[in-house]
C-alpha cells in the first residue's frame, strides 16, 4: 500500500505541500474543483451558433472547438496523427488515423470556449498519467506512484465532448432530432452551477485482470432513442474504458451493459505483481467509494504499442 506524508509534495503536482493543499479534514484528499464560470457580469447574449446559447451569456464571435481536447488528442498522436474509432463518417468497423484538428467544430462562442476549456486540461492531465503508467509497465519500471485529481472536472469534461460531438454531428443520435442542443440543465452542471443527477455521472470498466496489450488511440460512442434522448457516452482512451451516464441506470447494474462497471470510482490502480501504481480521485459527495483495479501482465505490454 502506497503511504503519503503531509511534508510530501501534493500528489495533485501543483508543487505545494500536502498539508497545504489538497488535504482535507479526516485524511481524505480531494483537490479543488476547475472553475468554469464566465466572468460576470452576464452579457445577456444567446448566440444561435453555442450550444451554450441558453445560458444567455455569449459573447457575438464563433470559435473554432475541437470538441474532443486538444492537448489529449497531441498526447494520443502517433507522428501528428490519432487513432479514432465510433464517429458516424467512418467506415462500419473502420478504425481512421487522423490530424488532431480533424475533430473541431464552430460550436462554441469564444466566452464559452475560454469558460470550459480548463476541462479540457483537466482531462489532459489525467489521461498524461495514464499515459506515464504505461510507459512505465512497458519498460518494467515497477516503481510505486501516486497521483490526484479532481474526478467531477473529469465527469464534466465527458459532458463537454458528449454535447460537442452531437451538436458538430460527429456523433451518431438515434432522437430524430435534425438541431439537438443539450438541456439547460446540462449546461449548468458545465458552469458548476448544478451537480449530476444521482447515480449520473461516470461510471468506469472495472476489475480488469491480466490485459495482454494496451490499444493506443480515442473511441467515441453516444447514446440516444427516441424516448430518452441522448443520454450518455463511452469514452476510450488508450483502452480505458469511462462511461458518462446522463439518464440514471437502475440500482442493480447486473442486467444491463454497465454491470461490471463501477460508479464514481475512487482511483484507477494499475497492478503488476505488488507494484502499485494509482490515481486517486478526489470525490465531493458524500458517497462511498470503491476503486478501480487494472492487472497486467508484465511480459504482454508491448512497447511498440505505447
Amino acid at each position: 500500500m502506497i503511504k503519503l506524508c503531509i511534508d510530501d509534495k501534493c500528489p495533485c503536482e501543483s508543487g505545494r505541500l500536502l498539508r497545504e493543499c489538497c488535504l482535507r479534514a479526516g485524511g481524505e484528499l480531494r483537490p479543488a474543483a476547475t472553475v468554469t464560470r464566465t466572468p460576470v457580469p452576464k452579457t445577456g447574449i444567446r448566440n444561435s451558433g453555442c450550444y451554450a446559447g441558453a445560458l444567455a451569456d455569449c459573447s457575438a464571435d464563433i470559435s473554432r472547438e475541437h470538441y474532443v481536447s486538444h492537448a489529449l488528442l497531441r498526447r494520443l498522436s502517433i507522428e501528428g496523427r490519432v487513432t479514432i474509432d465510433g464517429f458516424p463518417w467512418q467506415n462500419t468497423r473502420a478504425v481512421n488515423c487522423v490530424p488532431p484538428a480533424t475533430l473541431t467544430g464552430k460550436i462554441l462562442c469564444s466566452r464559452h470556449n475560454l469558460a470550459l476549456s480548463p476541462l479540457d486540461a483537466a482531462s489532459a492531465t489525467l489521461f498524461r498519467r495514464i499515459d506515464e503508467l504505461h510507459h512505465e509497465l512497458s519498460a518494467r519500471n515497477y516503481e510505486n506512484r501516486f497521483f490526484l485529481c479532481n474526478a467531477h472536472d473529469i465527469e464534466r469534461w465527458m459532458l463537454k465532448t458528449l454535447c460537442g460531438a452531437v451538436v458538430s454531428g460527429n456523433a451518431e443520435i438515434r432522437t430524430g432530432e435534425s438541431n439537438w442542443r443539450p438541456p439547460l440543465e446540462w449546461l449548468q452542471i458545465l458552469i458548476g452551477e448544478k451537480p449530476f443527477r444521482a447515480r449520473c455521472g461516470l461510471y468506469f470498466h472495472s476489475e480488469v485482470s491480466d490485459k495482454p496489450y494496451i490499444e493506443r488511440g480515442f473511441k467515441f460512442i453516444s447514446f440516444s432513442n427516441k424516448m430518452g434522448g441522448v443520454y450518455g457516452a463511452r469514452i476510450s482512451l488508450n483502452d480505458e474504458r469511462f462511461v458518462l451516464a446522463m439518464s440514471a441506470p437502475p440500482e442493480d447494474l447486473g442486467e444491463t451493459f454497465i454491470g461490471n462497471h463501477a460508479y464514481r470510482p475512487q482511483g484507477l490502480r494499475f497492478m503488476v505483481g505488488s507494484c502499485e501504481k494509482v490515481i486517486h480521485f478526489g470525490w465531493d459527495d458524500g458517497l462511498p467509494h470503491q476503486g478501480a483495479t487494472i492487472g497486467y501482465q508484465a511480459v504482454d505490454i508491448p512497447a511498440m504499442l505505447l
